[in-house]
């Protein structure tokens, strides 16, 4: 019988994993958070299921919100820095 943790915990795991494999292709993201992703997944699903419901939906919650960030990241990283085709020039 699957529910909602089930779900959740697997839609969750195949997107970031695929995100990973997408950016692991481009470049070296990494390893870190999606290993916590997953980790986070597993452990959610299994406290939702046998111990807390409550608890196992702000674990997932939790690792929703890490997802989020790992998919914006780039861009944020990237916001901060000016383009490489302009440079300044500085005259004393």
């Amino acid at each position: 019988m699957s529910t909602v943790f089930d779900v959740y915990a697997i839609v969750l795991l195949i997107t970031s994993l695929a995100i990973f494999v997408n950016r692991y292709i481009r470049s070296e993201p990494p390893f870190l958070p999606y290993l916590v992703i997953a980790c986070t997944c597993g452990a959610g699903n299994l406290v939702g299921e046998e111990i807390n419901p409550f608890a196992g939906l702000a674990m997932l919650t939790a690792a929703s919100f890490l997802f989020l960030s790992c998919l914006l990241y780039p861009h944020v990283r990237n916001m901060g820095q000016k383009p490489d085709d302009v440079e300044f020039e500085t005259t004393n």
